[in-house]
C-alpha cells in the first residue's frame, strides 16, 4: 500500500460484496476508479451538509427562516 500524502488520512473499511459490485459498476460508468468515485461522492455530500448547517446557523438569527 502506498504512503498517505502529508495532510491526508486513509479511510478503509470492509464492504459487502454486493455493494462493491455496484460501486464498481458506477465507477466504470463514470470512467474512474472506485476510490476516486467514492471520494467524489463524499466530497459532494460534505459540501451539502456544510451548506445545510450554514443555512441552519444563519436561520437561528432574528430574521424569519425560509424553508
Amino acid at each position: 500500500m502506498s504512503r498517505v500524502k502529508k495532510g491526508n488520512r486513509r479511510l478503509t473499511c470492509d464492504i459487502p460484496e454486493g455493494l462493491h459490485k455496484e460501486l464498481r459498476f458506477l465507477a466504470v460508468g463514470h470512467d474512474t476508479s472506485i476510490m476516486k468515485y467514492v471520494k467524489e461522492l463524499l466530497e459532494e455530500y460534505v459540501k451539502k451538509v456544510r451548506k445545510v448547517k450554514k443555512e441552519h446557523f444563519l436561520c437561528r438569527g432574528s430574521t424569519p427562516c425560509r424553508n
